[in-house]
């Protein structure tokens, strides 16, 4: 009977397990580990066994790890320790585990802008510091969950790989002899952002220098040719400023490409508009509001400016829904009727409990008295929903599954008239609004849209949303 071999996990400095070998890069082998002392998991970083004799390496692995210490961004590994090991130099890094944005195939446009936001500042602010970034390249991005990337550089390139890698992004004024600068980093991240709505890279090959070479005599694509369905003119010009040949031509360092970018995202938001007020469908309904809502609250009516002639309402239609009158009343008369509501139904409920208790007591003393069983009361049974009601949810009804706008930036999350990444922006719903589905999602641009209602400004709205950034809360009513 044989034994199996007891092996034990090599502790690194008496506090980090070594678990698993993950990969290697250009200059560190790197392994999953586990932080003995905070209970946590860890990357290790360790320079290459073949690299130790190459003291030009081992400096320049020494300044990376300098280099990420001065630098801090959610979207770079986080610094935890370094140190050196039998003239083995490592650093200790946050652990991470996602997809490489490589093996994602083409983005949507919202997608790709998201991404591509939180990389340009990662790089802007290596840049600032004055320290090197992790090479620019789409298997360095890591796609980690909830929209979430980080520029790392990967250890699952085989190093025989990577300088075949990063020719694809290589500037032309580097192939040509010259140093690179902030804007160089900007050619590269244009040609990133290219390749993410794309799917595919601008250079490909298998010599790193034909690859390199191509940088300065072909001609880079418009993302019409590319992808014709995808044609927004800001962002062709975008691209094409930021991949220029010559760098004088490009953004000056990727703090101002990325107020381009951010400037394209406020223009793709800028359509929002919003809704006009529901048309009054009666003569005289103006009139009728105005002096319920002044009998109610004067000094707020007193505020308001006068409401439009009556040559500008529509004659059309003989009635008006009651939502319609109420979008019209101010916002402190509204909650005011609502609170008043409430509190004539739970009046009335207290009364209908009191007349109960009220009835029992009399009825038992009847009963002591004179022995005669009078008949009870008792208060019908009503069946429970199996739903929550929209006036307890706010989640307007009529449709099927709820879902929760989440991952969404500080904008929010564009409301549109239809399906399409270039259709009218109707509304713009902040993380947290409570959407109800409408219909079956459709495909357009490559992204999936729901149909939803929502509530904005307290009205109800319909229109398209991504679905990339909702999140089903539970079946609907």
């Amino acid at each position: 009977m044989t034994q199996a071999t007891p092996t034990t996990a090599y502790v690194l400095c008496e506090r980090y397990r070594i678990e698993e070998r993950l990969g290697a890069n250009r200059l560190a082998v790197v392994y999953r580990a586990f932080d003995e002392r905070l209970h946590r998991p860890v990357l290790v970083h360790m320079l290459r066994k073949d690299l130790v004799g190459q003291e030009p390496l081992r400096q320049r692995f020494i300044q990376e790890v300098q280099a990420s210490a001065k630098r801090s961004h959610q979207s770079l590994l986080e610094l935890y320790d370094s140190g050196d090991v039998s003239g083995r130099p490592f650093m200790v890094t946050e652990h991470i585990a996602g997809r490489a944005i490589r093996d994602l195939g083409p983005l949507s446009l919202e997608e790709a802008l998201l991404y591509l936001r939180q990389l340009v500042g990662a790089v802007a602010t290596a840049q600032a510091a004055g320290v090197a970034h992790p090479p620019i390249s789409s298997r360095n991005v890591i796609l980690i969950d909830d929209g979430h990337v980080e520029l790392v550089e990967s250890w699952q390139t085989p190093p025989n790989e990577v300088a075949l890698d990063l020719a694809a992004y290589r500037p032309p004024e580097r192939t040509e002899g010259m140093p690179a600068t902030s804007a160089s980093a900007v050619y590269a991240l244009g040609l990133l952002l290219l390749e993410m709505l794309s799917g595919q890279r601008v250079f490909t090959g298998q010599d790193p220098r034909v690859v390199a070479e191509a940088h300065t005599t072909t001609q880079i694509p418009t993302i019409a040719e590319v992808r014709p369905a995808l044609r927004v003119i800001p962002l062709e010009q975008i691209i094409a400023k930021a991949t220029a040949r010559r760098p004088e031509q490009r953004y000056p360092d990727a703090a101002s490409f990325g107020r381009a970018v951010d400037d394209l995202w406020r223009t793709l938001n800028s359509e929002t508009k919003r809704l006009a007020n529901a048309p009054v469908q009666r003569p005289g309904l103006r009139e009728r509001v105005t002096r319920v809502a002044a009998s109610t609250i004067p000094a707020m009516v007193a505020s308001q400016p006068p409401l439009s002639t009556s040559s500008t309402i529509p004659q059309a239609a003989d009635a008006m829904e009651e939502n319609d009158l109420a979008s019209m009343l101010p916002p402190a008369f509204r909650q005011s009727r609502r609170r008043s509501m409430t509190g004539l139904a739970l009046v009335i409920g207290l009364i209908a409990i009191a007349v109960l208790v009220g009835y029992s007591l009399a009825s038992f003393a009847i009963e002591q008295l004179s022995g005669v069983q009078l008949p009870r009361l008792s208060l019908p049974s009503a069946s429970i929903p199996s739903y929550l009601p929209e006036w307890l949810t706010g989640v307007p009804s009529g449709g099927e599954d709820v879902y929760v706008v989440s991952g969404v930036p500080d904008e929010g999350l564009n409301l549109r008239d239809n399906p399409g990444i270039t259709t009218n922006v109707i509304g713009l719903l902040p993380n947290g609004t409570m959407l109800r589905n409408l219909d079956n999602p459709r495909e357009a641009d490559g992204v999936t849209w729901l149909h939803v209602r929502t509530r904005v400004d307290d009205r109800e709205i319909e229109g398209w949303v991504s679905k990339n950034f909702v999140k089903p809360v539970t079946k609907g009513t």
